[in-house]
């Protein structure tokens, strides 16, 4: 039961890591062409779009939020583990699951808190560009979504490789 709920859940972060990589990748994309547009414009006529510069910032938002998811699928994130180095093997890995444990938390509850944020500032116009400020907060609980998603696949496999562990040591034990 429990192997087939963390592989359906495995399976869901598999497809959604490949949207979220392609959000990421399209994201900056569409962020260079702009600024290299922007920069442009600036060198051959002197003058300047506001527009882009708003658009840059709303994007640089979408684009932190799902390098973070990615990173964090990817286990590429930052970590500091000189502590944890010095434990015994089976504290690391009782470590790495509270730590995931309060990660998830933090990211479940930064989904909460983002969404809120994104829906008081739906009511903001931007600056310039022609739409509200909620499209730019919410990259915020999207990724925070994702993110929280990832962390919960990764507890999951954690999980289930500490039980399996602890299954096959019973059955050395049992011979």
């Amino acid at each position: 039961m429990f192997n087939s709920i963390a592989s359906t859940i495995s399976k869901i972060s598999d497809v959604l890591e490949k949207i979220v990589k392609y959000i990421a990748m399209t994201v900056v994309v569409v962020l260079l062409c702009t600024i290299f547009f922007q920069v442009a414009r600036r060198v051959i006529t002197g003058n300047s779009y506001t527009e882009i510069e708003e658009f840059s910032i709303v994007m640089a938002a979408w684009l932190g939020f799902f390098t973070i998811a990615y990173a964090t699928k990817k286990k590429v994130h930052v970590k500091i583990d000189v502590f944890s180095n010095k434990l015994p093997s089976q504290s690391q890995k009782y470590l790495k699951i509270g730590i995931t444990l309060v990660t998830l938390y933090a990211s479940v509850d930064l989904v909460g808190y983002g969404w809120k944020l994104m829906l008081k500032k739906a009511q903001i116009p931007l600056a310039i560009l022609p739409t509200n400020a909620g499209w730019w907060y919410l990259a915020f609980p999207l990724g925070m979504a994702c993110t929280s998603l990832f962390l919960f696949d990764h507890l999951l496999d954690d999980i289930s490789k500490l039980l399996d562990e602890r299954k096959s040591g019973s059955e050395k034990g049992d011979r």
